[in-house]
């Protein structure tokens, strides 16, 4: 069975399933948790459709640690997002997206594409027949990037979370933790972890074209920093504490995403 197709149809049936069940209930909340969702079930499928030869136990291992990476980000993530929006009521970003229907179920399909983007790197590794010794050490270093990128993301998010756990911070923004050095740490970490999975997979790829797959976390990180991710939240930051001294001068002086870059000084006080 072809894997890359198997992928794309399984993952497009989830979002399309539950995307109209989001319009029927008119609701966001497991909006984020049916993706985390999406990645752990395509990962399984592939593992259970895998035709490795039983003697090649060797790349089984590999496959493993590479679907185990995938799942571990997706269940973190995931039941992380719909913590969030449970207990917030509801996500912002749905407010106006709700209101058609058809954006509405658009928004899925743009996940749905998210999501298979981003599994293209793996499903090299999924497809392939043999291990490459030779290349195992690209590997390891892919993985090892892979975890820093994830304990990255998951200290920010909890340090996130404490700080507005304490009722005095309500209205307040963080600038403590990694949060002192970045102001989307969380991000920076995501961005780490997914070009991380894409250096594991290479030592699998069979033509040249196989490496334009850079192109996938590439876009993750271009949607994150960009489009949705970034702008969005500062948009928003502005919005709320944009006559705040304090915040236009950590908005200058610490880096949107890579740690200790430093700000660029263009904002000023509203």
């Amino acid at each position: 069975m072809n894997l890359f197709v198997l992928v794309f149809c399984t993952n497009f049936g989830i979002q399309a399933v539950f995307g109209i069940l989001a319009l029927l209930l008119n609701t966001e909340i497991f909006f984020d948790f049916v993706g985390s969702l999406t990645f752990i079930s395509c990962s399984i499928l592939c593992l259970m459709f895998d035709e490795t030869p039983e003697v090649s136990t060797s790349i089984k291992e590999i496959k493993v640690i590479q679907m185990v990476c995938v799942c571990l980000w997706a269940g973190k993530l995931g039941s992380f997002l719909l913590y969030r929006v449970l207990k917030s009521d509801g996500d912002k970003r749905f407010v106006e997206i709700k209101k058609s229907k058809v954006r509405f179920f658009r928004v899925w399909m743009i996940q749905g594409a998210w999501v298979y983007l981003n599994m293209v790197p793996s499903l090299f590794v999924f497809t392939a027949k043999k291990e490459n010794p030779r290349l195992a050490l690209v590997s390891l270093a892919g993985w090892a990037l892979y975890a820093f990128g994830l304990i990255f993301e998951t200290v920010a998010d909890y340090q996130k979370t404490m700080f507005r756990s304490k009722e005095e911070n309500k209205e307040k923004f963080i600038t403590t933790g990694l949060w002192s050095i970045s102001r989307h740490p969380n991000y920076f970490g995501e961005i780490l972890l997914w070009y991380g999975l894409f250096i594991a997979a290479v030592p699998y790829f069979t033509s040249p074209f196989n490496y334009l797959s850079i192109l996938c976390p590439t876009l993750t990180a271009l949607l994150i920093v960009k489009i949705s991710g970034v702008p969005m939240l500062e948009k928003s930051g502005l919005k709320k504490w944009g006559d705040d001294p304090k915040y236009i001068e950590y908005l200058n002086t610490t880096s949107s995403i890579i740690p200790c870059l430093g700000g660029n000084n263009k904002h000023k006080t509203a």
